[in-house]
């Protein structure tokens, strides 16, 4: 993942991107309660992936923008939630016009482009008082059924520094751009909420979560395969459940 949760010019095996959207967990209702936004409110995804979070909001919102750099992300969009307008853009270079949306939603990717640009491409796009909400899933705990066998087997090719600042399985991201002096003249002061947001997966939706990590997605099919074999062969439950966490960010444009 990178910038617009892929950078435009990074290429991804195809494989991931079914991995990515099965065994990834999606965003409790909850979420949008945070906020005081109409059903008509103009809101925008950005880096909207595979639209996990987009069917959120277009089921809440009339209208929704989808924006992701990604080809192939945008095409599962577009099928997953086609509701939403769906363009191709990044998250310093939205394609939408000046004082056009009254909120900017980023899940699982805001780590990627958190700067100065960014935040000032949002303000842009965005309504004064209009809202920027930003989400992660971490990890909170235990798989249950107990996974050690899998966690063993992984564990001595596991990467020592993940590329990934916000890894899923290793605690919070440090928001250093919303503190900048730039910042808390743009927007008003961030709040914070967390939600449990429990994952329940069958064995082949918790291979295809392992599948979606760049660092197994990205090995030759001929270590990646085997692996993944013998990964589900140690699976012996019919489904899993995955304690994640909901973090949420949010502020509100004031300039």
């Amino acid at each position: 993942m990178g910038e617009g949760c892929l950078m435009a010019t990074d290429v991804m095996p195809g494989h991931w991107y079914k991995n990515y959207e099965r065994g990834r967990p999606g965003y409790p209702n909850a979420v949008l309660d945070l906020v005081d936004l109409a059903p008509t409110a103009a809101v925008l995804d950005v880096a909207a992936g595979t639209g996990k979070f987009t069917q959120l909001l277009a089921a809440r919102f009339r209208r929704v923008v989808a924006v992701e750099p990604d080809h192939e992300m945008r095409h599962m969009l577009t099928v997953a939630c086609p509701e939403a307008v769906c363009l191709t853009g990044s998250a310093d270079r939205l394609p939408v016009a000046d004082d056009s949306v009254d909120a900017v939603f980023v899940a699982q990717a805001f780590h990627w482009f958190d700067n100065e640009a960014t935040l000032a491409e949002f303000a842009r796009v965005l309504h004064p008082g209009g809202v920027v909400l930003v989400a992660w899933n971490v990890a909170t705990g235990e798989v249950t059924p107990d996974i050690s066998p899998v966690l063993e087997l992984l564990a001595p090719m596991w990467p020592d520094e993940f590329g990934f600042p916000l890894d899923m399985l290793r605690g919070d991201w440090s928001p250093t751009c919303w503190k900048l002096p730039y910042a808390r003249a743009t927007f008003s002061d961030i709040r914070t909420a967390h939600f449990a947001n429990p994952q329940s997966v069958d064995p082949e939706g918790l291979v295809a979560f392992f599948g979606s990590m760049g660092w197994i997605a990205n090995l030759p099919d001929t270590e990646r395969l085997p692996l993944l074999k013998e990964l589900q062969s140690k699976l012996t439950s019919d489904h899993y459940s995955l304690p994640w966490r909901t973090r949420i960010e949010w502020t509100q444009s004031i300039a």
